[in-house]
């Protein structure tokens, strides 16, 4: 088996495809491969050429809300339904600050925008106020590579991300405040889960009309179905100004009698709706 993983090694995505590998019971976890890759783009385009069995990715923090970029590779860069979700993890995040040098010897600060984003108050109150110069990156683990070649250079990482590139852990627990992100898993457009009693179905739908109440139909079938929905969030269509899709979550498979008759009913209300899959709610780790 070949997952791929936003990489490099030591990010939390890895962290995710370790968890979804102990839960999936997989056997000798050393002997799943794992390939890394330096974006989330990346990582989906290695599972459409068949490069890889699964494609680990973050999709939202409880914290800064949705990964754009994965919202968009659901709905642009799954060809033909060419990706399905058959699984999702919950992540607890533990921020630190990680270098080879002192604090003192900061003079950039390196992560991912979401991580940075987790740590606005430990950035500005320590960090900014003696000039420390913010970069972006593609990942946790990446700015913990720049950190390792430069000890004026220091990440926003994970504790396992230290271990992983010599670094020396300065503080520990640097975000703002607790957060968890969820990680999905991506398969080909073949892979189906059974259901399991505790599923979760994602979908995409775009109206056919901004006209009044057109999203009040549609969110009344789940409702009149008493279908719970754990998330619905808008997401620009690219065509236009103004013009938007919905991501939405439910509880349930689409192989059940109820969310087939719902999706049936949505898809008569709407211009297009696409099924991103249906998989097991996740465990919280």
């Amino acid at each position: 088996m070949r997952i791929g993983i936003l990489g490099p090694e030591g990010t939390f995505s890895e962290t995710a495809a370790l968890l979804w590998l102990k839960r999936m019971e997989t056997g000798n976890i050393e002997e799943v491969e794992r390939q890394y890759y330096e974006t989330i783009f990346d990582v989906s385009e290695s599972l459409l050429r068949k490069d890889v069995n699964y494609g680990i990715v973050p999709i939202e923090n409880s914290l800064e809300g949705s990964v754009g970029e994965t919202l968009d590779l659901l709905l642009n860069e799954n060809r033909e339904g060419g990706m399905r979700i058959v699984g999702e993890i919950l992540v607890p995040i533990t921020i630190c600050l990680l270098s080879k040098g002192t604090f003192t010897q900061i003079r950039t600060l390196a992560s991912h925008p979401h991580a940075l984003a987790q740590c606005k108050y430990f950035i500005r109150s320590r960090l900014q106020i003696t000039g420390v110069k913010v970069k972006s990156v593609d990942s946790t683990a990446g700015a913990a590579r720049l950190a390792q070649e430069d000890e004026s250079i220091a990440a926003l990482a994970s504790a396992e991300a230290a271990k992983k590139y010599g670094l020396s852990i300065l503080t520990e627990n640097v975000q703002d405040q607790e957060s968890v992100t969820r990680f999905i898993v991506l398969s080909s457009a073949g892979s189906r889960t059974q259901p399991t009693g505790r599923d979760k179905t994602s979908v995409i739908i775009y109206l056919k009309s901004d006209r009044p109440g057109a999203l009040y139909d549609v969110l009344g079938e789940f409702a009149q179905r008493g279908v719970n929905l754990t998330k619905i969030e808008s997401r620009p269509s690219k065509r236009a100004l103004g013009d938007y899709m919905f991501h939405i979550d439910c509880e349930g498979h689409v192989e059940e009698d109820e969310i087939k008759e719902v999706l049936e009913a949505v898809e008569r209300k709407v211009a297009m709706l696409k099924i991103l899959g249906s998989y097991p709610r996740a465990i919280s780790f």
